[in-house]
């Protein structure tokens, strides 16, 4: 979408917006406050500028109302393909059903989040869970045979891979702040899909070596808590092992 480039500038209100049909959907003119924009949707009020924008969508009050406006409910469980708000993704499936995951959906975790000084908690989509991805992934595989070559070692070898190609994209740059703000829209997708792919292999071997990820991580987790106490370790990085003797 052409109406809310980087390039237009941050603070610089974004005249496109009024015509473009898109945004015209769920953004109106505030009369007698220039330079101002109201949401359709949550009728909340903000400046028509990129930035203020791309925040707005990124809020969940955004979020949950533009899903709860669009919504339609089909067969087979799963609800309608929406119309993403968000200028930089593409469509957003909202699916309850394990097997009918395949609508592909806009990267929402590295797209919507690209402020790092929003005032928002940033969060993850409820949907796909570790057990559809699993899914999805082992039935990817089978359908092209490839089930033999996915076995535990090649899984390790091609996630460490993965995580080469990763880091890749944050060598040489200075200390990148949380939202990397600064990243283009084409540095974001790159981000997305080498994340993308560590993840697929990590769930693909988890999947291989029958653990159960979201269990194994939540009692990592617990474990985590025991070695590090809040009240021992609070604002310090060291080891657990220098607390213990």
């Amino acid at each position: 979408m052409a109406s809310l480039k980087e390039g237009s500038g941050e603070g610089k209100y974004c005249k496109d917006w009024e015509e473009e049909k898109d945004l015209k959907s769920w953004l109106q003119p505030v009369p007698d406050k220039e330079g101002k924009a109201a949401c359709r949707f949550c009728a909340c009020e903000m400046l028509a500028d990129h930035s203020h924008l791309q925040q707005h969508m990124a809020t969940p009050e955004h979020q949950k109302s533009t899903t709860r406006a669009s919504s339609q409910p089909l067969a087979g469980g799963r609800l309608s393909v929406l119309k993403s708000s968000d200028p930089t993704a593409t469509t957003e499936a909202i699916v309850s059903s394990p097997d009918l995951l395949k609508t592909k959906e806009g990267d929402k975790a590295t797209k919507t989040n690209g402020l790092g000084n929003s005032a928002t908690p940033f969060r993850f989509s409820a949907a796909p869970t570790l057990e559809d991805i699993r899914s999805l992934q082992s039935a990817f595989t089978q359908e092209r045979g490839w089930g033999k070559y996915h076995q535990p070692r090649n899984l390790l070898l091609a996630l460490v891979g993965e995580v080469g190609e990763l880091a890749e994209l944050f060598q040489w740059r200075e200390e990148a702040p949380e939202g990397l703000p600064g990243w283009t829209v084409s540095e974001r997708e790159a981000l997305s899909d080498e994340l993308s792919d560590v993840l697929i292999y990590l769930v693909a071997l988890a999947d291989k070596c029958h653990v159960d990820l979201p269990t194994a991580a939540l009692r990592k987790i617990d474990k985590n808590c025991l070695k590090y106490p809040a009240e021992k370790v609070y604002g310090s990085s060291k080891k657990y092992t220098e607390y213990q003797k």
